[in-house]
């Protein structure tokens, strides 16, 4: 009996120690450095959520308050978030986000697509590929289909919307050309074209200050993909400068010949047809002039030079390349 009792209280003082160690733990763990940070991280997160869950609910009631009522008072609230989204902080955490779920974007589209390229170095840029998709046949009958009707219902609305008593306003179109005519607004008007064809071009030439243009046009312009392309190209202005200059010149020298008179008529109607006596004629009085003639002598020397030493420098590689070759 005894030794039972024994055994009993010392399993009872077994426990005790168990529970009374576990609590020493629990409060070592409770007290210890690492654990209570983490436990004030915990305690502020919980009142940070607590304080947004009740400024969202502020700015609720009060955007409800004042969308029920008539009143057209801004509430202080809405103000105040409206200062939050236009603060610099704001702007620029935003733009880091949409440049980095744009970065992420791309970087996606790059790896999902082996067969284009998986890095972007090897393959055609994003604004090349779009470029060459717009500039296609169906992108030019989509983008022209998308301009069209942009430029309609611009008009149209432009013109179905109603008239707001201009006499009474004094915002009449002819109220708007005299101040657009006005020497003030002239000034104005030539001072911004001013400052803006400056910082253009002082721009175009920082940025492209190394490039040489020359080399680059010589470059596209000997380029055989593009020489099929640049020959029709030059064939149609030459074709076309060409045709122009005919009609021009064969409609004035027309119209001078039918105004002239009816001895000048019948003189040339009874040699060679008027028309080609008449052009002669003209191109002699204008060769007549000694500056005109000055400047087909000039003109004409300048193409005879330029051909002699194109002849030459072609005569020489040709005999350069020739000794090589041998």
């Amino acid at each position: 009996m005894y030794r039972r009792r024994v055994l009993a209280f010392a399993r009872r003082r077994r426990r005790w120690l168990l529970w009374a160690g576990a609590a020493a733990g629990c409060y070592l763990i409770y007290r210890h450095p690492a654990v209570a940070s983490r436990r004030r991280r915990l305690v502020r997160l919980a009142s940070a959520m607590a304080s947004l869950a009740d400024a969202a609910a502020a700015v609720a009631s009060d955007l409800a308050d004042f969308l029920r009522s008539d009143s057209d008072a801004v509430p202080q609230t809405l103000k105040q978030i409206s200062k939050l989204a236009a603060s610099p902080e704001a702007s620029a955490s935003a733009s880091a986000l949409s440049g980095a779920l744009a970065a992420g974007v791309l970087r996606g589209y790059y790896a999902a697509t082996p067969g284009s390229g998986a890095t972007p170095g090897t393959e055609a840029a994003l604004s090349d590929r779009v470029l060459d998709r717009v500039l296609s046949p169906d992108g030019e009958r989509l983008a022209s289909a998308v301009a069209g009707s942009f430029g309609r219902h611009l008009v149209l609305a432009f013109y179905s919307a109603a008239p707001s008593q201009p006499s009474t306003t004094g915002a009449s179109p002819e109220s708007w050309v005299d101040a657009l005519t006005s020497r003030r607004c002239q000034r104005a008007i030539r001072s911004w074209v001013e400052v803006f064809t400056a910082t253009a071009v002082g721009v175009f030439i920082d940025r492209t200050i190394h490039i040489n243009t020359y080399d680059q046009l010589f470059a596209a312009a000997t380029n055989p993909a593009y020489g099929a392309r640049l020959q029709e190209l030059f064939v149609a202005l030459c074709s076309t400068s060409v045709g122009t200059l005919v009609k021009t010149s064969h409609g004035v020298l027309s119209s001078a010949n039918s105004t002239g008179g009816d001895a000048n008529a019948s003189a040339n109607s009874g040699s060679n047809g008027g028309v080609g006596e008449g052009w002669v004629e003209t191109v002699s009085s204008a060769l007549a002039v000694p500056s005109n003639r000055k400047l087909v002598l000039d003109l004409t020397g300048r193409a005879t030079f330029e051909a002699g030493r194109s002849f030459l420098v072609c005569a020489v590689e040709t005999a350069c390349w020739g000794e090589g070759w041998r």
